[in-house]
Order: C-alpha cells, then sequence, then structure tokens
C-alpha cells in the first residue's frame, strides 16, 4: 500500500511555528535570552553560550559541567540539592532549545516539583531516593509520560496523550532520576538529522550550519550543551552513535533488548530483523555507566518481555575477567579497523583513530589490525533492504492521515519493492552469514595477539564523516548499522579534538577506491567542517555492555595520558 502525499513541507510552517511558541510560552521568562544577547542567525558556534548568557550562576555553571558520578556523590551526600541540580540543567536545557532547537515536550515546572519532593524526602530520611536521585535525564521523544503528549515528530499524532509510563520512564523515576524534556528527532526516526513537519530542524551547537544528528539529533545537542547529564536515545541504525560522535560525546548502543524498550513509541514496529534499542549520551562516561547499571540493577525482565535475565556484573566493567591462560590478570588487547575498504573516512576522523591506537600504544596497550570479513557494500545493501523490506506501507500508513509528505532524506522510501513472506527469510538468511564471518573473524584475532586470546574490542570509526551540512547527508552509516544487523554493542568515545584545516587537509594523493567513495570524499572541505567534533567508535561481543564501559575508560585514560 503506498499513500500519496496530499501537502507540502510548506503547509507544515504555521504549524512549526505554533508549536515553537507554546514551547517559549513553557521557559519562564527570565530564562529566556534577551535580544540584544541573542547570538545573530549567521553565528554559527554557540557551543560556548551557557557560560556567556549569564542566565546561570557561576555555582549553577559549576553543576552542568560537573562529572556525573562526582555529582550523583553531591546528590547523595546532600551536598547538592536535588532543586539547585535541576533548575541549572533546565535553565541550560532552555538555552540549548532557543540556539538550537532541540526539544520538543518540556516539563521543567513538573521536574522542579519532583525534585522539591526528593529533597523533602531526603530531609526526613537522610537517604538518597534511588541510584539516580536528583539525575536530571532528557529523554527522545519515544517514551511515553502518562498524561502527556508523546507524538514523535509525526503530524497525524498530534494530541496524543500518553495513557501510561514507558517502561523505562517507571524504572527511571523509581531510581530517582528527574525527567524534565524531551528532545527533537527525524521524521520517522529514519535519517541522520533531526528535523520533521511538528517541531522543525534542529542544529549543531558546534557549527549551526551542521546538523547534531539523527534520529536523537535533539539529544546530542541537548547533553552537548549542557541541558541535561544523561540523555536517552534510540539505535536502529547509529541513531545514538551518530548524534554522540557529532557532538563530542559519550554514547553507547547496547545489545538488542539489554534495557527495555516496552511501551516506546516507535515507527516500524514489527521489524524484527533489526530492531532499535535504546542507549545514554552523556558528557560522561560515568554517566553512561550510572544509567545502564540503574536500569540493569531494575530487574527490567520482570517488565519487558524481550528483555533477558542479565544481572550487572561489575567484575566484566572492571575488566578483572581478563585472564591470561594460567587464571593471572591481564591487560585487554584491541583490534583496529581503520576503514571496511567500502568508503574511506575523511582526514579528520582518520587522525581520531590514530590518536586512539597512539595512545593506547603509549601506554602499553596492544593492539592488532583488523580487516573486515564480509564486503562493506553487500552489508549496505542488506541494511537497507531490510530497513524498506514493507515497501514503505507502515510509514504511509502513519503519515497519511495528515497528508504530510516523506521527507527527502528518508533511508525507506515509497516505492520501495515490497518483499514476499519467503523474500524476508531469505534476507534473514544473508544477515545471518554477515554474523556469522564476523563471529569467525574475530575468534580468528587469537592468531594476531600475544596473549593467544582473541580481542577484547575493536576501534573503528563511528562514521567516515563528521556532522554533515543540513540537507547534505553523504547516506554512509554502515560504520554504525553493521553492527545493529550483527547485534554488537558499540560505543562513541570522545577524543577531545576537532577537525582543523592544517592538521585535517584534503589528500590529494588519495585514489577513491569506488565510485561512490569517490562522491563522498569530494564532500570533505576542511574550512567549512572546522570545529566538528571528532570521535572513535568501540564494539565489543554481544551482550558484554558492562566490558564496553570498562574498555572505553582504558581507552578515554589513555587519551587524558597521551
Amino acid at each position: 500500500m503506498t499513500v500519496s502525499a496530499t501537502k507540502t513541507p510548506a503547509d507544515f510552517e504555521a504549524a512549526i511555528q505554533a508549536k515553537h511558541a507554546q514551547q517559549l510560552e513553557l521557559i519562564p521568562k527570565e530564562w529566556h535570552i534577551p535580544a540584544d544577547k541573542l547570538p545573530p542567525a549567521e553565528q554559527a558556534r554557540v557551543i560556548e553560550f551557557t557560560s556567556e548568557c549569564g542566565i546561570l550562576s557561576a555555582e549553577e555553571l559549576a553543576i552542568v559541567t560537573k562529572d556525573a558520578g562526582d555529582l550523583l556523590a553531591d546528590l547523595a551526600s546532600g551536598k547538592l540539592s536535588c532543586l539547585a541540580v535541576t533548575t541549572a540543567f533546565c535553565k541550560a536545557a532552555a538555552i540549548a532549545h532557543q540556539l538550537t532547537n532541540c526539544l520538543t515536550e518540556i516539563f521543567f515546572t513538573q521536574a522542579l516539583a519532583r525534585a522539591k519532593e526528593l529533597d523533602a524526602s531526603f530531609a526526613e530520611t537522610g537517604k538518597p531516593s534511588g541510584a539516580l536521585f536528583g539525575m536530571p535525564i532528557s529523554l527522545k521523544d519515544q517514551f511515553q509520560i502518562k498524561g502527556t503528549e508523546c507524538n514523535m515528530g509525526v503530524a497525524s499524532w498530534i494530541g496524543q496523550i500518553s495513557k501510561e509510563n514507558s517502561v523505562l520512564v517507571d524504572i527511571l523515576q523509581g531510581a530517582g532520576a528527574i525527567l524534565h524534556c524531551r528532545t527533537n528527532i527525524s521524521q520517522a526516526l529514519m535519517f541522520a538529522e533531526s528535523d520533521n513537519y511538528v517541531y522543525g530542524q534542529s542544529t549543531n551547537p558546534f557549527n549551526r550550519k551542521l546538523t547534531p544528528g539523527g534520529s536523537s539529533g535533539g539529544e546530542g545537542a541537548t547533553v552537548a550543551m549542557y541541558g541535561s547529564v544523561v540523555g536517552v536515545g534510540t539505535d536502529l541504525g547509529g541513531s545514538v552513535r551518530i548524534p554522540a560522535s557529532y557532538n563530542g560525546l559519550y554514547g553507547l548502543r547496547p545489545t538488542l533488548h539489554r534495557l527495555p524498550y516496552a511501551g516506546a513509541r516507535n515507527t516500524l514496529l514489527g521489524l524484527e530483523a533489526i530492531a532499535s534499542a535504546l542507549g545514554p549520551i552523556s558528557h560522561s562516561l560515568s554517566g553512561v555507566s550510572a544509567f545502564v547499571k540503574a536500569v540493569v540493577d531494575a530487574k527490567p525482565w520482570f517488565l519487558d518481555p524481550k528483555t533477558p535475565e542479565i544481572p550487572w556484573r561489575q567484575d566484566m566493567a572492571n575488566l578483572e575477567h581478563l585472564v591470561d591462560s594460567e587464571g593471572k590478570p591481564r591487560k585487554p588487547v584491541f583490534g583496529v579497523m581503520r576503514w571496511d575498504d567500502y568508503v574511506m573516512p575523511w582526514p579528520p576522523m582518520k587522525r581520531a583513530i590514530d590518536m586512539a591506537v597512539e595512545a593506547l600504544k603509549k601506554s602499553g596497550y596492544e593492539v592488532v589490525d583488523f580487516k573486515s570479513p564480509f564486503d562493506a557494500k553487500e552489508a549496505e545493501r542488506i541494511v537497507q533492504t531490510v530497513y524498506s523490506s514493507d515497501g514503505g506501507e507502515d510509514l504511509s500508513r502513519t503519515f497519511a492521515p495528515s497528508g504530510e509528505p516523506w521527507h527527502p532524506m528518508m533511508v525507506t522510501a515509497s516505492g520501495s519493492p515490497h518483499l514476499t513472506v519467503y523474500e524476508s527469510w531469505q534476507l534473514n538468511q544473508e544477515k545471518d552469514e554477515v554474523k556469522t564471518a564476523w563471529l569467525k573473524a574475530w575468534n580468528a584475532t587469537s592468531s594476531l595477539t600475544s596473549t593467544g586470546q582473541p580481542i577484547d574490542g575493536l576501534i573503528l570509526p563511528p562514521s567516515a564523516n563528521v556532522a554533515h551540512m543540513h540537507g547534505k547527508w553523504p547516506r554512509n552509516i554502515i560504520y554504525t548499522s553493521l553492527f545493529n544487523m550483527i547485534d554488537y554493542p558499540g560505543m562513541v568515545i570522545p577524543v577531545h579534538s576537532a577537525v582543523d584545516p592544517k592538521l585535517d587537509p584534503i589528500d590529494k594523493q588519495y585514489k577513491p577506491a569506488n565510485d561512490r567513495d569517490a562522491e563522498f570524499q569530494a564532500l570533505y572541505a576542511p574550512e567549512y567542517y572546522a570545529g566538528a567534533p571528532i570521535t572513535v567508535q568501540l564494539v565489543c561481543r554481544r551482550f558484554r555492555e558492562e566490558e564496553c564501559i570498562g574498555l572505553t575508560s582504558v581507552i578515554a585514560d589513555a587519551l587524558k595520558a597521551a
């Protein structure tokens, strides 16, 4: 079934402006950026504005920039009140939104009221209420909160009020977290920008000419500007890791179903060949770790029928499980895949890999080269075919009531072939061939390491490009979507550097590997992307989220020491 759009993007401009007006009304007047301090539209970089605009006090700036682990400790000890922390992060989120259009639903009033309740409980008992006591957390516009609108950026869903909480919302609130806002997404969650016909386009605070990514790009921009301690995104093809990379943050896509997705809104419901996983984005690795541990410790397998009963394994997070043939502790060993033999990463992303590998070697860790065991072009074909296997019927049905058109950057299309059940089964077999090839290749690295054991984690780019220009998406997500298909957990790790035209010039000696690669390389212009963050990606074996966090700590420490 294919339904033609009856409206154009221009037909939704008034609705977007009305929604923006509603959002501003929910931001206290004293948190509005004065007209004489508002950066002009042509000013690209606004990442420092949170600390420059004067809306946050020095004490509040110290709060929002504090390491997540330290912040939780200060809240648990009573050194900081929930109200003070929540106020600071609500202010920062308000600033971020006014500059990047990153928010959707705003719950500042409810969040401040909840903070007061938690402070009263602490005053009475002397104890924090949960592992995430007082932590402000933002949610991608999928996670339902009872009694609030959750339209997910779909015009035909405007006005729909959630009747129940998502399982994750119940868990976070039970752990003492404070939910203060939801964030912007791409239409139908199906491209690497955050733009839709309800809320409009979000921008990247490092350069507003660039996108913060998608589909969890609102989270990327909000967290980048210190609008929340942890932002919760979802990842079907890179939608946590791409925004984390584009905004220079930590971002974890866990193994499918390790964290509970039940009760969240979504498109493409019923698609099982490749499915979406939720994951955290944060400035701090401690924020990612605290979030995952708290959610797993809540025993989500009793609340979500798809979540496996795997308790939190602290020994794995501490890497205490890594032993040699004699049972003695050993250092982790890493692999590095510099590119996929299909699309070469841009010079700054290659430099990020070099920085991570050199830092690890300098710190005494072994790093071995790893080559992709499966043709990346074929893997990309399988992924894209899976996404579009219904011939666009699900999204056509979703958009039909409002007549909203398909966004031009959507990875799926209304005219895609509608696969038969048998054809879908064959596609699943092709997917399994990729999974088998990767498992064998990973195990075979035991012949390359000094330990005689396979690598513990693999370092590679999260994307071949940095944050891209609005509307100019190179459409290369196989560096992330491959691991959705084979279901390996992946973490984006900031290297605390950015595109520098002097360090990252165009490699005029490079000869593209194919036409797609040539088109991709032609998009790189170092002067235009100057200042855009660069990162690396770490992937690990399935259901080893704790190990992924522990190995990330090793890489982060090595980068700091370099």
